[in-house]
């Protein structure tokens, strides 16, 4: 398993989100098993999207598709998204 953090300053959160939902399909193609979509408090218009993929290697090429690429333009990201891969190495329940 892999885990993508997304970072993205977007034009307006409201005109974004519809587009996000509409890549669904491109992310369980890509082997997403969920995804986590978090906003900053202070500055609803910079999201955090934490999604993860059964490979990153499948994870890496959605990031660099048409499609993808196409839908940031579309949604009104501002500027590339940021995209980090993490490992788990350990997890606790509190």
């Amino acid at each position: 398993m892999a885990y993508a953090l997304i970072r993205a300053s977007v034009r307006d959160y409201d005109e974004w989100k519809p587009v996000f939902d509409e890549l669904s399909s491109l992310r369980q193609k890509h082997g997403s098993k969920g995804t986590r979509v978090f906003r900053a408090k202070d500055s609803p218009n910079e999201v955090v999207v934490l999604t993860q993929f059964s490979d990153e290697g499948e994870a890496r090429r959605m990031f660099q598709s048409e499609e993808f690429l196409a839908g940031t333009k579309k949604g009104g990201v501002t500027a590339p998204p940021e995209v980090e891969f993490l490992e788990e190495v350990d997890s606790q329940s509190a």
